[in-house]
């Protein structure tokens, strides 16, 4: 649900015209640690969906860690991010959609969530594939906040469904 903070904070700063508020590396960082909690939540769901989709999550994270530094000190306003960063930047973000879109058809087989819910981490998958990379390009961010509001609201139903939290905590 961090994340998805940060996605609406980030575009919606940018389409009220505000400077770029610089959540794109820590946000990409709860995104993915995000797609581990979903990947948490298929646990037990055998299948190339589930382990594959659990890999690029790992993975994901892993890059999302090695870019958080680089942001964190050594990078300038309007200078383009050097090669290292500039790959992994991508690939993190790459794995986070399509290891969404593949844990989201996952949990369509799986029927984890309520039927009207089961759909939106695919859904959020998929419209996170093209539009949020062709529409970044013209500086459009209703994508980003529209994404990022639906992954709030994902995270949330999470948490709520079998207990989420609270579930967890009283079973202690």
């Amino acid at each position: 649900m961090l994340s998805g903070t940060m996605w609406v904070l980030k575009g919606g700063a940018i389409m009220l015209g505000f400077p770029d508020p610089n959540l794109f590396v820590p946000a990409q960082l709860f995104f993915a640690l995000g797609l581990l909690g979903l990947h948490a939540w298929l646990k037990g769901r055998d299948g190339w969906l589930v382990r594959v989709g659990g890999f690029l999550a790992y993975a994901a994270v892993a890059l999302s860690v090695v870019n958080a530094p680089y942001s964190l000190f050594f990078e300038e306003d309007g200078v383009q991010p050097p090669f290292p960063f500039n790959v992994t930047y991508g690939v993190a973000a790459l794995s986070i959609f399509v290891g969404l879109v593949l844990l989201g058809i996952a949990t369509l087989r799986a029927e984890n969530l309520p039927p009207r819910w089961r759909a939106l981490p695919l859904v959020i998958g998929l419209s996170a594939l093209l539009p949020v990379w062709v529409l970044a390009f013209i500086h459009l961010e209703v994508p980003v906040v529209v994404i990022g509001a639906a992954w709030m609201l994902l995270g949330y139903i999470l948490c709520s469904e079998r207990g989420g939290w609270r579930g967890s905590l009283h079973t202690r």
